[in-house]
């Protein structure tokens, strides 16, 4: 038996796959934060982190997070009775809502690289 693929499957994996990479992405971030007691290392790190690759970075997990938090919401709104009718109508608004957002992000993201 073949798996057919639609919008709501793609969904719920969008949602899963960005939920691991944030929770990876949080003990790390948590990691760095924990090892930052010095001053001098801080502001080392902040330097650092006005690099341009690392700007990008910022920007995939931005997208990552928006995603995540859309999926989300979508899966919210079907638990709450909402009809499965229309999920994939949901699907395309909230990946339409990631993209402007994204892309109104990537202004204030790349401002100081720009």
């Amino acid at each position: 038996m073949r798996y057919r693929w639609n919008i709501g499957s793609l969904a719920w994996i969008t949602h899963r796959i960005t939920g691991i990479i944030l929770t990876f992405y949080l003990i790390a971030h948590i990691f760095v934060l924990s090892h930052l007691k010095d001053p001098v290392a801080y502001n080392k790190i902040m330097a650092i982190m006005k690099n341009p690759l690392l700007k990008f970075g910022e920007l995939i997990l931005f997208a990552i997070v928006l995603m995540h938090v859309f999926a989300g919401l979508r899966i919210t709104l079907l638990e709450f009775g909402i009809s499965t009718k229309y999920q994939k109508t949901m699907a395309y608004m909230g990946a339409l809502v990631v993209g402007v957002l994204w892309i109104i992000g990537t202004f204030y993201f790349l401002r100081e690289v720009l």
